[in-house]
């Protein structure tokens, strides 16, 4: 799934695309919705979307002023911006491509135009992510490593901002939009073991630390918080890990 970020100071506007989206572009999930665009490049940074599709015209800060971030950011995953105007905006539809806009949409938006953008987007992602694929076999190893260790950096981000979530293998290649070969292959070059592994180490060290310093939860109340099904699998694989449960952990260290 490819992520899409909505910007419109009109919730009914977002409502309405949304719809079309997920109506005509199933293979794109709407992860975030802004009605200025401060908003918009906080969720932007945050949540790394594949696709920005953004009215012109808001109060405060325009739809340009958007476009003119994401292109200056320069960050290392792809975002194509498509703009929404009226037929009055075309000097500022004009405008949004000195910033690389990918396309725009006419007020009101067509389903079917929905479909074919979001068709052309998605080649254009796969087109993308093949020839970094190529570019990666002759790339020298030391540009390989750091595209490793970026990629990994925003995964150990990203799962340690949602503890509690789905934290899957299948879940994190969907967010970040890689195979699960993939995954495994960074890990290995990178933190010399699997996802799993990684994720379970990362529970578990914030488990201790939990245990330690915050007598008022009970050993239940941590394990959810730390995305455990629950309280009984997780003095499981904390005692695989440490070699003794939870509760004895906290005996003896508190």
């Amino acid at each position: 799934m490819y992520r899409e970020l909505l910007v419109d100071d009109e919730p009914a506007i977002i409502m309405s695309e949304k719809r079309a989206i997920m109506k005509r572009a199933k293979e794109f999930e709407v992860v975030g919705e802004a009605y200025d665009v401060k908003k918009a490049i906080l969720l932007y940074n945050q949540l790394e979307p594949h696709v920005i599709l953004t009215d012109i015209r808001m109060p405060g800060e325009d739809g340009i002023s958007l476009l003119k971030y994401v292109s200056e950011a320069k960050k290392s995953f792809p975002t194509f911006c498509v703009v929404v105007s009226g037929y009055s905006d075309f000097d500022y539809v004009r405008n949004s491509f000195i910033y690389d806009a990918f396309d725009y949409l006419l007020k009101p938006i067509n389903p079917n135009k929905i479909e074919e953008l979001f068709n052309r987007i998605k080649n254009e992602i796969e087109t993308k992510m093949n020839v970094e694929v190529e570019n990666e076999k002759s790339a020298p190893e030391e540009i390989i490593k750091t595209r490793y260790k970026d990629l990994v950096d925003r995964i150990e981000h990203y799962v340690e901002s949602n503890l509690a979530g789905d934290n899957s293998i299948a879940a994190i290649c969907k967010q970040f939009s890689i195979s699960q070969p993939y995954l495994s292959k960074i890990f290995r070059k990178t933190k010399n073991c699997t996802f799993n592994e990684f994720l379970i180490n990362l529970k578990i060290k914030k488990a201790k630390k939990l245990l330690l310093y915050r007598q008022d939860l009970l050993i239940s109340d941590i394990a959810s918080q730390l995305g455990f099904s629950d309280q009984f699998y997780f003095s499981k694989v904390f005692k695989s890990v440490e070699g003794c449960t939870p509760s004895e952990y906290r005996n003896k260290n508190c």
